[in-house]
């Protein structure tokens, strides 16, 4: 783990409920502040969602291939939606961007498992998932500015969401989703790079693992994924983070604003030597 860069979102106490874990030998382990024994919460949530992705008819192959290797970190957190979660998901989120540097050969992601809320319907998780990304973006924006690769317009195709300077797409969710691959026994945010996405397309990968990934969800699902016909059009990519197919003329309820810029330095007035005293005569003469 990369421990050299300070983390802007980890202060000193214990107020910000970190669970920063790896999949190490077979087993969870708990990597930040130091490496320990895996929390047991977080033990029987990844469980859970190892589980569900492992087994064999779940669609995505990149997922299950990131799970395989490790190539992941997974986190355990309070409510989604709320202030405590969203610090928490900040401090390990900017982790992870540190410990996994873009490369192709070396896809990850990052799995943030929430304890709650229990939401009985896709719209009740979607306000919740909008209300986490605010609050990730709004703490973000005191250290970062957006990523300069993509746009910043939720509603406009070209946004991805940035945090720690790095662009992800997100996956969203939870146990009353209409989809099946997208139904944890937890709410769940799944943070993809993607530049990740962009390595792919230029190996010329990234057209048959979508097509493998969509024929397999198909015949888990029965049906093709709806939101994948505003995906593929000219709509931008967070129709698809919560897994709801928005309806004619949805917006985005994500904010993006500008980082902060810094207060003016204060010019100091430079300091005057005292003159040394003059005679009268000098002063008449002058």
């Amino acid at each position: 783990m990369n421990a050299a860069a300070h983390n802007p979102f980890a202060p000193a106490s214990d107020e910000v409920a970190r669970s920063y874990h790896g999949y190490l030998d077979d087993r969870l382990v708990k990597l930040s502040p130091e490496v320990s024994p895996a929390d047991p919460q977080a033990v029987l949530a990844h469980e859970s969602f190892r589980d569900m992705v492992m087994g064999d008819p779940y669609p995505c192959v990149v997922g299950r291939g990131l799970l395989r290797r490790g190539d992941y970190r997974f986190g355990c957190y309070p409510a989604l939606g709320t202030v405590e979660s969203a610090r928490a998901v900040a401090a390990d989120l900017w982790q992870f961007v540190q410990d996994f540097p873009i490369r192709q050969e070396n896809l990850a992601s990052f799995v943030a498992s929430y304890d709650g809320p229990a939401c009985a319907t896709e719209e009740q998780f979607e306000e919740v998932l909008w209300r986490q990304l605010q609050l990730l973006h709004d703490l973000d924006r005191e250290h970062h500015g957006w990523s300069p690769i993509v746009g910043s317009d939720p509603n406009t195709k070209g946004f991805s969401f940035s945090f720690a300077g790095r662009p992800f797409f997100i996956v969203g969710m939870h146990p009353a989703s209409s989809r099946i691959a997208r139904r944890p026994g937890r709410p769940t945010m799944v943070f993809n790079a993607h530049e990740q996405f962009d390595l792919l397309r230029e190996s010329g990968l990234m057209s048959r693992i979508t097509q493998t990934i969509r024929t397999r969800d198909h015949k888990l699902q029965g049906t093709v994924n709806p939101a994948l016909v505003l995906f593929d059009g000219d709509h931008p990519e967070t129709v698809m983070y919560s897994g709801r197919v928005p309806d004619e003329g949805w917006k985005c309820p994500v904010h993006i604003a500008a980082r902060p810029a810094a207060a003016p330095a204060v010019t100091q007035p430079a300091d005057v030597p005292d003159l040394p005293d003059l005679p009268d005569s000098a002063v008449r003469d002058r």
